[in-house]
């Protein structure tokens, strides 16, 4: 059961018409019982709390042209409890509402729409006075941290776009902070590249060529009795390393390899 302190902030919004309180308790919001009930439709409110547990209502005081009155109150899992069983075809509009515009709000600002706060009462001008300077506070920490992000980002794209050139797989690999192995095992499920029956030889698929994710390039080696060979392995250009770490979600690292390492198309 909620306490039976007095609550210091009630909030009202309106829902196709009709009014519904909300009470702050605690930091987190309890609707009122009667107003929740005439919107899903349900005739008996009383009814309606004896179906809810006993962690899903309570108590809760709100001033009333009669002065204070305790009022029964339910939380967000008695909210929804009840919005189930009602037959109302608004109580899949109010559940929506609540959840995509009443709760986001509420947790947001500390209420929806207008409070009813007394100017007069030094207690509740401290507490909106410090709500909206933690708010400026988050504000500013998250500006802070979206330019670091931005000037990030810009770097990278800068670092790309000065950097022409073809990455063998696994020097890609290391570009996206990936294992080379489980890279290759990525781009396989993406389609990228694949292997012949019969042959670890791997090749792009002729759309990622045709995207200009992945380019076929013929590289030289050193065999093991000195002779000199060669093969064609599909590399992955800068503009595949752009888009596979967009797909990743991770920020290409250009120093995780040498310049030399990048083999001109």
């Amino acid at each position: 059961m909620v306490g039976e302190h007095p609550v210091p902030a009630r909030f009202e919004f309106s829902f196709e018409d009709t009014t519904v309180r909300v009470l702050e308790i605690n930091g987190t919001p309890w609707w009122v019982l009667v107003d929740v009930c005439v919107v899903l439709g349900i005739a008996n409110p009383r009814d309606a709390a004896g179906r809810l547990d006993d962690d899903e209502k309570g108590v809760g005081i709100t001033d009333t042209l009669g002065g204070p009155q305790e009022v029964t109150v339910i939380n967000e899992s008695g909210l929804y409890s009840l919005t189930l069983t009602s037959r109302k075809p608004s109580a899949k509009r109010f559940k929506k509402w609540i959840t995509s515009e009443v709760l986001p709000a509420i947790r947001k600002t500390g209420g929806y729409g207008t409070s009813q706060v007394d100017l007069n009462d030094p207690a509740q001008l401290r507490a909106l006075l410090l709500n909206y300077s933690a708010e400026v506070e988050t504000t500013k920490k998250a500006l802070a941290a979206a330019q670091v992000e931005a000037s990030a980002a810009t770097s990278a794209l800068d670092r790309i776009a000065g950097t022409e050139g073809l990455l063998c797989l696994t020097d890609a690999a290391k570009v996206l902070g990936q294992q080379p192995k489980a890279f290759i095992r990525w781009l396989t499920a993406g389609r990228y590249i694949y292997r012949r029956v019969g042959s670890s030889r791997l090749l792009a698929y002729q759309d990622a060529i045709q995207s200009g994710l992945i380019e076929h390039k013929l590289r030289t080696f050193k065999k093991a009795d000195g002779t000199e060979g060669s093969s064609d392995q599909p590399m992955v250009t800068t503009k595949g390393i752009a888009r596979f770490a967009r797909l990743l979600g991770v920020t290409a690292d250009w120093s995780a390899v040498s310049k030399e390492t990048l083999t001109h198309a």
